[in-house]
């Protein structure tokens, strides 16, 4: 059974997805995230990312074509916030559209008993919802969605509503409500509310959902706790096995209370709870995980990076000018351009502007240093050296700017790039691995699975035989079971002709123009069967989905026609199924007719095509079994002839159609097995055969000649 789970990627659909694993089904898991770990015991177990859209939400969907669907939503066991339950409630109405195009399917909603809301006493599946909790409202309207399904269009629902869950290891961050007494007890909080709890273990849960999606009858089914447990001693419990010394807690009124009665499920489908919350607590038997403390990190105050450049600026500025005043009356150091130095070590680290501001303040610095002022300098020529110092300053800065910010840019941008090149490998990186983790699901399904290589040998054994007309029949089987249809029909034709004679079919819906089919009407298909390749119809068009020729020694040898095609097969996967499908049909159809050459004088008459007695008794068991498994009809007649038994033999074999044979009794009888033809369509053959000068009588065959030993003559009855 293919079994959906639509929900979030917690405990609960861990458990459950190894439980339904174990019993034999096949698990799809329909999440934002995959499962922490694969649960135990599960080869056929898969993960798919849930679709944002509808549409492709709805086409995942039909891809699976789940027997069941369980739908629990990504906030089912803790609480939610109110988008959160929006979104859930809107992939319900998403799943329901989708889900009512299987007919088949079993929808299970998990809901909660807090719809009872202010319940006296315990409320049973008629009692009345009057939820006053904004989870109990949530899933009230969960459930008025369901039901329209359920009453306008018959599908086929059961609602679990269920108790407080909880596990064996709360988290501090967990959203249950075993986490959250947890949480509030280590944290100390000074206010908690009253209420009576069922608990129930996400364990016994999972086996109530099993029991109501394989035997379920009723259409609401509550599922609680047998035990019940007050939050203040929960919490006193909770407190001792954390040896922590119980605080003051100012305990309010609850807002709901919700004590339904589970005894419907456990009378009609054997349903137990078999683990104590109290008693696993008592037993050390619950653990809670805290996580790491979080220490406070002081927000560092950053300067804004002008700002921080500027200042640097003006400090290498200081220094460099100091470096100057100091190595002037040096013969060594005097000789250094320090100004220089100082706007070209800017100009290589920081921006254009800084090195534009540093090429001002050497200049301002080296007309200090001539002691001379702007307001001096009247003539280009007096002050040449001067003027040309300025230049330098500023050409050579702007230069090392410009160039240092350009090699910069490239570096970002190469940066740029690998970094792209870093999220795409990633990207491809978990492509991969989910690519290998379904590769290695198929390896483990194809070598386990009862669908794998047992199901492909009995396949492959059953075309594998030396007769044409077995290997025909056992093809229709084969295609159906494979293509998932039952409109699949084998015609068989002449070399040459356009019409095509009715060997089998499945079903009346699986032909095309009754026993004959003239593919003259049909010129793309006629073309594609004369070339041997697998013609696909068009949608609307009224040709059938799938035309499938058997070619031997580059001729058709039978047609395959499958009418239509259900939805989930219409994939490039079944399509290359069907082309494998084709070429072993080939290969087994060239031995056998191999066969039946190196075989033929075994088995016909010298010089005529008319069967020998146990060869035509053969062919008749073969009709025989064809009809027993209403695939196609067939009847036996004597055919009385004047003259010798060859030209009798030939001038019917220019009147029967391909599928039919002729045989022989051994002692100068002549019949014909006409195959897809009942008694009521032999008045046309007759009128034929009379035009001959023979006559067609009808003939039955005894019950027990199926078991009549080796050698011994066929007898016929007239009728």
């Amino acid at each position: 059974m293919k079994i959906v789970y639509i929900g979030a990627a917690d405990a609960l659909a861990e458990a459950l997805a190894e439980r339904m694993g174990q019993e034999g089904n096949d698990v799809y898991l329909l999440s934002d995230k995959a499962l922490p770990k694969k649960p135990k015991g599960v080869s056929l177990h898969r993960f798919y990312r849930r679709p944002r859209r509808g549409e492709a939400f709805g086409k995942l969907l039909r891809s699976i074509s789940p027997d069941c669907v369980i739908f629990a939503g990504n906030s089912y066991i803790g609480s939610a916030r109110e988008e959160e339950s929006d979104e859930d409630v809107a992939l319900l109405a998403r799943t329901l559209r989708t889900a009512a195009a299987f007919p088949q399917v079993r929808f299970l909603l998990l809901s909660s008993t807090e719809v009872y809301g202010n319940t006296e006493g315990r409320a049973n599946e008629s009692a009345e919802c009057a939820a006053v909790s904004e989870r109990g409202i949530r899933f009230i309207r969960e459930e008025q969605l369901v039901d329209i399904y359920h009453r306008q269009r018959g599908m086929d629902a059961v609602i679990l509503r269920a108790s407080q869950l909880y596990t064996d290891r709360p988290k501090e961050d967990g959203n249950d409500f075993l986490s959250r007494i947890f949480s509030a007890a280590v944290q100390a909080e000074g206010r908690m509310t009253e209420g009576v709890f069922q608990p129930l273990h996400i364990s016994d849960f999972v086996d109530a959902v099993k029991r109501a999606a394989e035997a379920g009858e009723q259409y609401i089914y509550n599922v609680c706790g047998g035990a019940e447990i007050s939050a203040r001693r929960l919490y006193q419990l909770v407190c001792w096995r954390q040896e922590l010394q119980e605080p003051e807690v100012r305990w309010e009124e609850p807002g709901c209370v919700t004590l339904a009665d589970s005894g419907l499920i456990r009378q009609e489908l054997g349903w137990s709870d078999f683990r104590n919350l109290e008693e696993q607590l008592k037993k050390g038997e619950i653990t809670y995980e805290q996580g790491k403390a979080k220490g406070r990190t002081r927000k560092k105050r950053t300067i804004p990076t002008d700002i921080r450049q500027m200042a640097e600026n003006l400090v290498l500025f200081e220094v460099f000018f100091l470096l100057t005043s100091l190595c002037g009356s040096n013969t060594v150091f005097s000789q250094i351009n320090w100004l220089m130095v100082y706007v070209i070590i800017i100009s290589a680290f920081y921006n254009i502007y800084q090195s534009a501001l540093a090429a001002v303040l050497a200049s301002g610095a080296y007309l200090n240093g001539q002691g001379l002022s702007l307001l001096e300098m009247t003539t280009f020529y007096a002050y040449a050296d001067t003027v040309v110092a300025f230049m330098q300053f500023i050409s050579l800065g702007l230069l090392v700017s410009y160039t240092t910010n350009t090699l910069r840019q490239d570096a970002w941008s190469v940066r740029l790039d690998l970094e792209m090149l870093r999220e795409e490998y990633e990207d491809l990186k978990a492509v991969n691995e989910e690519n290998v983790l379904i590769k290695n699901e198929y390896e483990e399904r194809l070598l386990t699975s009862k669908t794998g290589f047992p199901k492909l040998y009995d396949l492959v054994s059953r075309l594998m035989v030396q007769e044409p007309d077995r290997i025909l029949m056992e093809t229709m089987q084969v295609i159906s079971e494979l293509i998932r249809t039952d409109t699949v029909a084998v015609y068989q034709g002449q070399a040459g002709s356009p019409w095509l004679r009715l060997v089998g079919a499945l079903g009346d819906s699986s032909v095309m123009d009754g026993k004959s089919w003239n593919l003259a009407d049909f010129p793309r298909i006629y073309h594609a069967v004369a070339r041997g390749e697998l013609y696909q119809g068009a949608l609307g068009s009224g040709e059938p989905a799938v035309v499938l020729p058997i070619v031997c020694r580059d001729v058709p040898a039978a047609v395959v026609l499958i009418r239509t095609l259900p939805y989930e097969c219409e994939t490039l996967y079944h399509t290359n199924l069907l082309k494998t499908m084709s070429l072993l049909l080939r290969d087994a159809m060239e031995k056998a007719l191999q066969y039946e050459e190196l075989s033929r004088a075994e088995r016909y008459v010298e010089g005529t095509d008319i069967l020998r007695p146990e060869a035509f008794r053969k062919r008749v068991l073969l009709a025989g079994e064809k009809a027993e498994k209403c695939v196609a009809e067939y009847c036996v007649v004597e055919l009385v002839y004047f003259g010798s038994l060859t030209e009798a033999a030939a001038m019917a074999g220019r009147t029967l159609r391909v599928a039919d044979c002729l045989g022989t009794d051994g002692e100068g009888k002549l019949f014909a097995l006409l195959n897809n033809t009942g008694p009521e369509n032999l008045e046309y053959l007759r009128d034929r055969l009379l035009t001959c000068g023979m006559e067609a009588r009808q003939v039955l065959e005894e019950p027990a000649a199926a078991s009549r030993p080796r050698g011994q003559k066929a007898g016929m009855q007239l009728c």
